[in-house]
């Protein structure tokens, strides 16, 4: 006779239940991963005529990996002819990181409501005159607001074009491709008409307490060149970066150019207006001398070092040919946003001396 069969240990019900569990917490995991990289990009889109993508994985060619190309058309085998560097070039679909697909409707929203708000401001200064010290505090502060937004959304959007190992991507970089260059054109224009208007009410605010026989020359010529950065800003941001060299790419870098010179001839001709405050009401107040200290320490010797460590990472470049092409886009990107954001907080102290000019009077 067979022996009768045994009978598998019965299973206690934790057994049944901890592989489940196991289960639910890895799936928790992958999820958490993939809202943060959600949060840290935009979803990429698809390979179509008139995208952007950035060109990965050739062999042949390796100096273009990491360009940034425009789809133009398919070819019967399946590649794609792109336009990279001013030439033409077939590409397999997979040497292809495409763009974001689109700017997503809360973000557009968003962008119009703070444009709205902007536009809401700008009508409240005029019928006020620009008297009233919360909404000419406000005005500066929009300034570093709107340049930090845009910053933000460029680079979230910008992302599926970035190189993985990119810490951040240049500036002008972000503009290139859409659904990014909207938001750049569209925060750029709006820096530049805040920024327009702080150096409006600093000349009809502040220059009438400081200007006064031999400094009204250096008035005149802060003012002029607070003006020169705005219209710098505004336009880089319209007239955005190109794959290749074009007469856009001149007048980008000529803005950006302008609002960098313009910025800093402005900060030396209004740092020496605030050495001498006298009996004013700035001389009183401690926060104004605060402000007037970081503004200081934003403009004078910060900016030359941050325009001249990129300059001077690309020429030890070339001179030693080091093959080091990541890290030295990442030292000039960082340096760039450095440099933006340094410009941003000087002109939003000027928030706190409206608000003391205002309040005194």
């Amino acid at each position: 006779q067979r022996p009768p069969p045994s009978t598998p240990p019965a299973r206690s019900p934790d057994s049944h239940r901890a592989p489940p569990r196991v289960a639910a917490s890895g799936g928790r995991r992958r999820s958490a991963r993939r809202r943060r990289g959600a949060l840290a990009m935009a979803a990429p889109g698809t390979h179509r005529v008139g995208a952007f993508a950035r060109v990965t994985g050739l062999e042949r060619t390796p100096h273009l990996n990491g360009e940034i190309s425009e789809l133009l058309r398919q070819t019967d085998a399946g590649r794609w002819v792109v336009r990279v560097r001013s030439s033409l070039k077939a590409v397999r679909p997979e040497n292809l990181h495409p763009a974001a697909a689109e700017v997503p409707d809360a973000a557009r929203r968003g962008f119009g409501g703070a444009a709205a708000a902007t536009a809401h401001l700008l009508l409240e200064l005029a019928r006020s005159g620009g008297n009233r010290a919360p909404t000419a505090a406000l005005l500066p502060t929009s300034v570093l607001i709107w340049i930090i937004t845009t910053l933000a959304g460029c680079y979230w959007l910008h992302r599926p074009l970035s190189a993985p190992e990119a810490v951040l991507p240049g500036i002008s970089e972000m503009g290139v491709a859409p659904p990014a260059r909207g938001v750049y054109r569209g925060g750029s224009a709006m820096v530049g008409l805040s920024l327009a208007s702080t150096i409006r009410l600093y000349s009809t605010l502040l220059l009438p307490h400081l200007a006064d026989g031999a400094a009204a020359g250096r008035a005149a010529e802060s003012t002029n060149m607070g003006y020169v950065a705005a219209l710098g800003v505004a336009l880089q941001g319209v007239f955005t970066l190109e794959t290749g060299l074009s007469g856009q790419t001149l007048l980008h870098f000529a803005g950006a150019i302008a609002f960098v010179l313009g910025t800093m001839w402005h900060a030396d001709a209004s740092n020496a207006l605030f050495a001498d405050l006298g009996d004013t009401a700035l001389a009183a107040s401690p926060a104004a001398r605060v402000a007037i200290g970081v503004r200081r320490a934003c403009s004078e010797g910060l900016p030359v070092m941050l325009l001249l460590v990129p300059v001077g990472l690309q020429v030890w470049h070339w001179a030693t040919g080091s093959e080091s092409k990541g890290r030295l886009q990442n030292m000039i990107g960082i340096a760039q946003w450095a440099l933006v954001l340094n410009f941003a907080v000087f002109y939003c102290t000027y928030a706190c001396d409206f608000w003391v000019v205002l309040e005194a009077n």
